[in-house]
């Protein structure tokens, strides 16, 4: 849904297998109706919501996912995306990181909402999500699979986290190996908030960018 959302956002072609990167936007300028737009941020966000539920095996979710997929436009129901498997992004979204996390949170801090980078942290962000019980969104930022130069925020993310803009937020990656993303993502996302706080599953030794909270360092 965060794809499907991307393309509609940026004017990209909806294709059944073909994964565009942004950059592509600029040769494609497709012209996608408002309506859409609407229906794919929709969609996007009770996606998160649908994820949550078949986390914490919800007897209702069965019951979702079946009107959810009711709700899908055609182009979706047809979409594949396929990737090989990060054994750092496997690592962190291990669940004893994460609740060791979720303590050293809860210890300190009080967040109203988690905002992670995806596509690496959206299995681990949606556990901690759910041991921290807090509301939980995801932005695009890939710098290293996708070659994303900034976070792909947009203005439908900004009215939408617009509702916590006088609030505690805590920005999270699963993984931080030289720092760089985590960074840019924290750099980008810290103005819209009133306060916020950076945090990981696994730091490497040669970081260069410390969040404020950290499950395990690393050195491999």
């Amino acid at each position: 849904m965060l794809n499907y959302k991307i393309c509609v956002e940026h004017g990209l072609p909806l294709h059944p297998t073909v994964y565009y990167e942004l950059a592509e936007a600029r040769r494609y300028k497709m012209d996608h109706p408002i309506a859409d737009l609407d229906r794919a941020n929709r969609l996007y966000v009770t996606s998160i919501e649908l994820a949550r539920s078949a986390y914490r095996l919800d007897p209702e979710y069965a019951r979702m996912a079946a009107e959810f997929k009711a709700r899908l436009p055609e182009e979706i129901l047809r979409f594949v995306y396929t990737g090989g498997r990060d054994k750092y992004s496997w690592r962190g979204a291990e669940p004893k990181k994460l609740i060791a996390l979720a303590k050293k949170i809860r210890a300190s801090y009080s967040p109203a909402l988690i905002v992670a980078a995806a596509h690496g942290a959206i299995m681990p962000g949606l556990l901690l999500a759910e041991y921290l019980d807090l509301p939980l969104y995801f932005v695009r930022f890939s710098m290293f699979k996708r070659k994303d130069e900034a976070p792909i925020l947009s203005v439908s993310d900004e009215v939408l986290l617009s509702t916590w803009r006088e609030a505690s937020v805590l920005l999270y990656d699963e993984d931080v190996a030289k720092g760089t993303t985590l960074e840019l993502f924290t750099r980008r996302l810290r103005p819209l908030f009133a306060f916020s706080k950076s945090s990981c599953s696994i730091r490497h030794a040669g970081s260069s960018f410390a969040p404020d909270f950290v499950a395990r360092f690393w050195s491999d």
